[in-house]
Formats: C-alpha cells, sequence, structure tokens
C-alpha cells in the first residue's frame, strides 16, 4: 500500500489547527523576566516555523490562506484566524 504524499492546508477545521495554535501560543508569548513578552516581530516567521515541522501540511498554500483570513503575522494568527473563518 503506497503512502500519500499529499499535503494539506490547515485551516481552523484542520485536526492539527489546535496542535498549531497552541505551538504558536508558545512561541509568541514568553515568560520572561517576571513579564509576558510577546516574540512575534511583525511577520509570520515563528508560524513559517512551525507549519514546516508539520508533517503533510502545505506551508505555502496554509500562509496564503492565513493571510486571507486576518493573520497578517504570527500574533495575529491567534487574534484573527479562527474568528475570520467562523463567520464565513
Amino acid at each position: 500500500m503506497m503512502k500519500s504524499n499529499t499535503k494539506e492546508v490547515l485551516t481552523p477545521s484542520h485536526a492539527l489547527w489546535s496542535t498549531f495554535r497552541k505551538k504558536l501560543d508558545d512561541a509568541v508569548t514568553i515568560y520572561a523576566e517576571g513579564k509576558l513578552k510577546n516574540q512575534c516581530k511583525g511577520d509570520l516567521a515563528l508560524a513559517t516555523k512551525i507549519l514546516e515541522s508539520m508533517k503533510n501540511i502545505d506551508v505555502k498554500e496554509t500562509i496564503i490562506f492565513l493571510k486571507q483570513h486576518g493573520g497578517s503575522c504570527s500574533c495575529k494568527i491567534s487574534a484573527n484566524v479562527a474568528r475570520i473563518w467562523n463567520n464565513r
């Protein structure tokens, strides 16, 4: 039996969305020097790195999807994408 190499776009309805969100939230917001600090640099670098570590995810198409749904940077993915997706 051959394994499928089909890559999938990660959306809020995807089975791995909650895993992605947890990893992203942990990367974006860290606790340092007694304070919560936002590590987002206004780009999608953190999100891209996490997506690249996930099997069978089409990183390029997922980034396009995230941008189309309010995820213009790594921290805005958590704030906007699921809300916009659910209200479509």
